[in-house]
């Protein structure tokens, strides 16, 4: 086990734990632990028992009363009625400002209950156990949780850290291999905004990755996961620009998964969104044509499957973009590439382009 610790506002240090087949992490981290009186674990209805099996080997109950609470499958549990309802729950069981939330699931389960912990009491422990390896390399790591509003992405919001992230990668052994190309979106998009000894380490175990492999896999999440808790310390709230590489992919992506109507996977149409940034960026010469052409193939090992649920409609898609909390006050704004590992931003960008974007990503 690897742990890492590092510290944000109001100098609170924030602990993660990476490795496999982990066990018995209360006994790891005592001082959270010991002071909990109430523990809820969460997570999706339909996770498997070989999730929840393990969830409990990391977490065995102790003195500390446990409950359980079950959110909808995926997307449909990040909603303000859904989080709502975990903090009813909560309260009606008797939840104190000393109390602990576990989420253990993917991107959907940690964004709706550490959303959930920031607003309960004004904010209580919470620890992230992302159980995808999407959610072990991003979504279950910074901090940042949010649900859905009007089908646009994560509008509201709280920037809360867990107390503890924990990521397992014996999670990752029953994933399918669509989870893990979904997965692998997220990874491609560090390889192309980070520095070059990331983007080596990436390239070289991604095959495997999505393949399965095991030490591939446990190699890539404490590759990724390491650099996103470097970046978080020096940016917890995306206020001096050094986080904010992180969405590259993320503007035109989140689009597409609208259109999809949650049908599209998440990192599917990251990778998708990076095509159309990339687009962007060769036809407004930040890109040289030999970078892109490099930079593009590296999407076309994930071997996507054709984007069928995206309803093609531009207007929408044009809306989408404009009404993207990243858009700053834009008509919209894009994380681009000058090169590998050289993001930079661009406002404002014109309809033709735009479209050719749209069209080009979605081949």
């Amino acid at each position: 086990m690897k742990t890492f610790s590092y510290t944000v506002r109001n100098s609170r240090t924030v602990k993660a734990a990476l490795g496999r087949n982990m066990a018995d992490i209360p006994a790891q981290f005592p001082g959270l632990f010991s002071g909990a009186d109430k523990i809820c674990l969460v997570t999706g209805s339909d996770a498997p028992p070989s999730l929840r099996a393990r969830a409990l080997a990391l977490f065995p109950e102790g003195k500390a009363p446990r409950f359980y609470f079950w959110l909808p499958p995926s997307e449909k549990a990040k909603t303000l009625e859904q989080a709502g309802q975990l903090a009813s729950f909560l309260f009606d069981n008797g939840f104190s400002r000393n109390s602990l939330i576990i989420a253990a699931g993917g991107g959907a389960v940690t964004d709706l209950a550490g959303f959930a912990a920031a607003i309960y009491m004004r904010g209580i422990n919470w620890v992230s156990v992302p159980t995808t390896f999407l959610a072990q390399i991003d979504a279950g790591l910074g901090g940042k949780t949010a649900v859905n509003l009007g089908g646009a992405k994560n509008i509201a919001g709280a920037f809360h850290q867990p107390a503890l992230a924990v990521c397992d990668t014996a999670f990752l052994d029953s994933l399918p291999h669509a989870e893990l190309r979904s997965g692998a979106g997220e990874l491609a998009k560090y390889a192309m905004i980070g520095p070059a000894a990331l983007r080596r380490a990436v390239v070289k175990h991604l095959p495997r990755a999505i393949a399965g492999d095991k030490t591939a896999l446990t190699a890539c999440v404490s590759a990724c996961a390491a650099y996103k808790l470097s970046v978080i310390a020096r940016d917890e709230r995306d206020e001096t620009g050094a986080r904010e590489p992180l969405n590259f992919g993320h503007t035109a992506g989140h689009a597409f998964e609208a259109l999809a109507g949650g049908r599209l996977p998440h990192g599917e149409a990251v990778a998708r969104g990076m095509r159309a940034a990339l687009i962007i960026s060769r036809e407004l010469r930040l890109l040289n044509a030999a970078a892109f052409k490099k930079l593009d193939a590296l999407i076309d090992t994930l071997r996507l499957p054709p984007a069928r649920t995206v309803r093609r409609d531009f207007n929408k898609f044009v809306l989408l973009v404009s009404k993207d909390k990243k858009a700053r006050g834009a008509d919209n704004r894009f994380i681009l590439l000058e090169g590998a590992g050289r993001p930079v931003t661009a406002e404002n960008i014109r309809t033709p382009l735009l479209k050719k974007a749209f069209e080009g990503a979605l081949k």
